[in-house]
């Protein structure tokens, strides 16, 4: 049977894919026991079968190549390589072959691999009065003013 991840590869760039394979080798390595599968043209990894407990991702575009981390916020960024200004994802852009042999990158994959599974703290959501909203609650006090002048 051939490879999913691959036949979806085969549709890119000669570089992309080599990047892409390169990433694909060091996560392998880096996260051992890690679920791989497509999931939103993203080659995924996860600590299970389930899309919701992805780690981290590496998403090929036609000139670079995206390893994303879903709690990239949390990881200890040392060498200043993560982009991204979200409450918790961060990724890196890797447009050769070079940049893809960085060992700070399998530093981060580790770390998020060693992360992945602690709860993610829960912030308080702030919640607003609803105040007639919807039509039928305008509609309902529109007709109740009626009433109280005739």
């Amino acid at each position: 049977m051939a490879d999913v991840v691959e036949e979806f590869l085969s549709n890119y760039p000669e570089e992309i894919r080599r990047i892409s394979a390169e990433l694909r080798m060091m996560t392998r390595r880096a996260m051992p026991g890690a679920h791989e599968f497509l999931y939103y043209d993203a080659i995924s990894y996860s600590l299970s079968d389930s899309p919701l407990g992805r780690v981290c991702y590496i998403s090929p575009m036609q000139t670079y190549v995206t390893l994303g981390f879903l709690f990239g916020a949390r990881l200890d960024d040392q060498h200043r390589l993560l982009q991204g200004i979200g409450k918790r994802a961060r990724h890196v852009k890797i447009r050769t072959l070079e940049e893809a042999r960085n060992p700070a990158l399998k530093d981060l994959v580790k770390a998020a691999w060693t992360h992945g599974a602690d709860p993610v703290p829960k912030t308080k959501r702030r919640t607003r009065r609803r105040v007639a909203a919807h039509s039928r609650n305008k509609r309902a006090l529109r007709s109740q003013r009626r009433r109280r002048y005739c």
